[in-house]
């Protein structure tokens, strides 16, 4: 894109274009991030002040993404299993923010989603949604309750081991298909059905 057009871009695009360019270099600086965004340094600073707020709104918007994900993938309907399943597809298409979650040294943080929480308990409160109401509930552990309880799901594993299970294996398969290339839809395809599978034979009720 044009070093113009993209002068035009306003906070929010920026922090997109940030959290794409962090994920592919989670080290950038600011002269880095503005020369890879196509805009001058100081547009960066006139916007964040300094890498860290940058680097924590990207974050933010991380997390956002990730619940919104979530959200994306109707956990409250069908069984609880089938609902895991649909949440596993929906977080691969967001390899930016897995990344950026899975790393070594990952950006998006516990902090970047109590933040996102916070400001979803903050909408909810202005809204009689029903689901919005629950956003400061675990997602993940929510499901498998709901699992759980029609039978979908193998009562006999603790809730929080299980979310912790599917919240692995889905960071184990998108680090897989990064490291096959990330790029490659029939590895990425490959990946996610790995990761249902075996959220799937590890959870799934033994007589479902």
């Amino acid at each position: 894109m044009p070093v113009q057009g993209m002068r035009r871009l306003g906070r929010e695009a920026l922090v997109s274009e940030a959290l794409t360019h962090l994920a592919a270099n989670p080290q950038a600086s600011m002269i880095e991030l503005s020369q890879s965004i196509g805009v001058g340094r100081t547009t960066l600073y006139r916007h964040f002040g300094d890498r860290e707020a940058l680097v924590g709104a990207a974050a933010l918007l991380g997390a956002r993404r990730f619940g919104e994900a979530v959200m994306k993938a109707r956990p409250g309907e069908g069984t609880g299993l089938a609902a895991l399943e649909r949440i596993c597809a929906e977080l691969f298409t967001l390899p930016d923010v897995l990344t950026l979650l899975f790393a070594d040294n990952p950006i998006i943080t516990d902090e970047s989603f109590a933040e996102a929480a916070a400001e979803s308990r903050s909408g909810a409160e202005s809204s009689t949604c029903a689901e919005s109401a629950d956003a400061e509930d675990d997602p993940l552990e929510a499901v498998i309750a709901i699992g759980q309880a029609d039978g979908s799901i193998d009562e006999g594993v603790p809730i929080g081991w299980a979310a912790a299970f599917v919240y692995l294996t889905i960071g184990s398969g998108h680090l897989y298909s990064v490291s096959v290339g990330v790029d490659d839809p029939t590895a990425r395809a490959q990946s996610l059905e790995l990761t249902i599978r075996a959220v799937r034979k590890t959870l799934a009720s033994p007589g479902g």
